[in-house]
């Protein structure tokens, strides 16, 4: 998984800054995939992924696009395995500081330290938040 890499073809919605926007079309491997964390889901039957744009791309190209295993394995860990080891460790640790209410306390104390790391991410993260964006590979141009 570490070392996998993940392509996926879709066309350009929304291309401005350096980043562009995909549309890219559900089909029966979305079930299974580990990048779906990277997805938004629409309306209708397709997905939208906001990548990096190397190329400079126009709205209604055709990409190839390349998801790392590394990049997801470790958003996956910074969404999920961080906040758990926390919560766990504020139940812990609010059951040894607390000795009346333990368990409505040390709950509180476990669920503040998550919001805490998540209000942390949303504040000081932005800055990598582009870096670790799919990235563009091939494009193909209708014109």
């Amino acid at each position: 998984m570490y070392r996998e890499e993940l392509y996926e073809e879709g066309i350009v919605k929304e291309a401005k800054d350096g980043i562009a926007i995909i549309s890219i079309q559900d089909s029966d491997r979305c079930e299974d995939c580990t990048a779906k964390i990277y997805c938004k889901t629409g309306n209708t039957d397709e997905r939208s992924l906001s990548v990096r744009d190397p190329y400079g791309v126009q709205p209604g190209d055709k990409v190839r696009v390349v998801i790392n295993g590394s990049r997801i394995l470790s958003a996956s860990f910074m969404l999920y395995g961080i906040p758990l080891i926390l919560l766990l460790a504020g139940i812990f640790i609010g059951s040894e500081i607390f000795q009346t209410n333990m368990e409505l306390y040390s709950s509180l104390f476990a669920i503040g330290l998550v919001l805490i790391y998540m209000l942390f991410i949303l504040l000081f993260r932005r800055k990598e938040k582009i870096n670790s964006y799919p990235e563009i590979v091939f494009v193909s141009s209708p014109r």
